[in-house]
């Protein structure tokens, strides 16, 4: 008796725990859409248990999402199909989706971390959006954050990259991000919730594994408050970091001199303010020209020799085409003109092809009618393998035509780019999949009406596209 009575007191204990976050950072207010992203294990599975017991006090709807990354075999099936089960027996609404993480790492040069995170935020975005969740419900906990402080700082940060993870960015909520592991763990055992365990998450030959189970524990004979005492450094420096971007935007909003696509500042300006300012002003006017650049320290201190060179016209070129040049007393920003994909059509077949002056990849496989389940993702089509012959790639070309998915006669191209609202400069850089003369498919946008899957399709073309390079959150 006095056993179970301990047990519902630290169960509750949790439950009581995340409601106070919830209602201090406004994470959750009553009526919202909230979309869970759930990967079987341990701590998103106790989330979903934890808001079940908060929509009862908070009364708002929840979803769930879970991805698939493809990279441990049947245990990848064996998670997707346990969310699936979790999901049916409390009637909540899912959403799941397949990804190829390797071979998207593979095409935009990204670790399989960092691949498949751009893939799980972007497809948690893409079904927010659809089905009007304006909130997103990730279950970082307080032992995450520890982790990522010491990997950052064992492969070098500088201030502004030990900040904590926000518990709230946009959309994204983190409601267990001050919750340590072992309280989620201790709330599974209580409650006996199912979950799935991550085999990969026992081998130390990943970074993060090693940080969780070598580092840590030895860091913690040291101190057992090791967790706390980091996380109350990070709130600290996130602080630091918020009155250094303050005065970076301060001084943008006040010195910037926008010639439309050219940026500039006066260099005394920038030499007058102390260094870690100036490194966000100029990272950010980068970022800002550039969403995909990441600017590291070299780039920065690359510029800031050129504005401490005597020679009064010098410039360095960076990733992404991106040029700063030296002006006699102004630091010039500017970028150089995109090339436009050639209009010729370049051939591709079954399997993986990488389109680099398309900037995309495209992935095209052959699936019988009878396993054919139809996905809410502009990046994927799927048309009757029958009906398409030789296939390539091009971009738009004066005249073009096809018969949007829905509708039962030619359009031009062109009047469907400015139905969709798509700027004029952007057109001539969405690649077209081609068949003979015909496009069956404006790439992430819509398939031709006429290649459609019907009841008498027998076999499916299933074409995804990814893009080679991915815009940086």
């Amino acid at each position: 008796m006095t056993r179970n009575l301990q047990h519902a007191t630290c169960s509750n204990s949790l439950v009581k725990k995340v409601i106070q976050i919830i209602r201090k950072e406004g994470l959750i207010g009553e009526g919202d859409n909230v979309l869970l992203g759930a990967s079987g294990g341990v701590d998103s599975t106790v989330l979903l248990f934890v808001l079940l017991e908060i929509a009862r006090q908070i009364p708002f709807k929840l979803y769930i999402a879970h991805i698939n990354h493809a990279l441990r075999g049947a245990e990848s099936e064996r998670d997707e199909d346990f969310v699936k089960d979790l999901a049916r027996s409390f009637s909540l609404p899912l959403h799941t989706k397949k990804v190829d993480v390797k071979g998207f790492a593979s095409a935009s040069g990204l670790s399989l971390q960092h691949a498949g995170r751009e893939l799980r935020y972007a497809f948690f975005n893409d079904i927010a959006k659809a089905y009007h969740c304006n909130k997103i419900a990730i279950a970082h906990t307080l032992d995450d954050q520890v982790e990522t402080f010491l990997l950052r700082i064992i492969k070098g940060t500088g201030v502004r990259g030990l900040s904590s993870i926000p518990i709230r960015r946009g959309p994204i909520i983190r409601p267990f991000l001050t919750i340590r592991r072992s309280e989620i763990e201790e709330y599974a055992r209580q409650k006996e919730v199912p979950f799935v365990t991550d085999s990969s998450n026992e081998k130390i030959i990943y970074e993060r594994n090693f940080i969780r189970r070598e580092v840590i524990p030895a860091m913690e004979r040291l101190n057992p408050a090791l967790k706390e005492k980091i996380f109350s450094l990070l709130q600290d420096m996130t602080e630091i970091n918020r009155i250094f971007d303050e005065r970076a935007k301060a001084f943008i909003l006040q010195e910037k001199h926008d010639r439309g696509q050219e940026i500039s500042f006066n260099i005394t300006a920038l030499m007058n303010m102390d260094e870690e300012t100036r490194f966000r002003v100029l990272s950010d006017t980068l970022s800002s020209i550039e969403p995909r650049f990441i600017p590291l320290r070299q780039h920065i201190l690359s510029i800031e020799k050129i504005m401490r060179a005597k020679k009064p016209n010098l410039s360095v070129i960076l990733p992404h085409d991106l040029k700063v040049k030296k002006v006699y007393a102004a630091l010039v920003f500017t970028q150089k003109p995109l090339r436009l994909p050639s209009t010729d059509q370049v051939p591709v077949t079954i399997g993986k092809n990488i389109l680099g002056s398309f900037g995309i990849l495209l992935n095209i496989r052959v699936q019988k009618r009878t396993s054919f389940t139809r996905l809410r993702d502009h990046n994927v089509a799927f048309l009757d393998r029958e009906k398409v012959g030789n296939i390539s790639v091009r971009t738009f070309r004066t005249g073009d035509r096809f018969v949007p998915l829905g509708m039962d006669k030619p359009v031009k191209l062109k009047d469907f780019f400015i139905s969709r609202k798509i700027p004029k400069e952007e057109r001539r850089l969405i690649p077209l999949l081609i068949s003979g003369n015909d496009i069956i498919w404006v790439i992430g946008h819509r398939i031709d009406d006429r290649y459609k899957v019907t009841e008498k399709t027998r076999e499916i073309l299933r074409v995804t596209a990814a893009p080679l390079q991915v815009i940086s959150k």
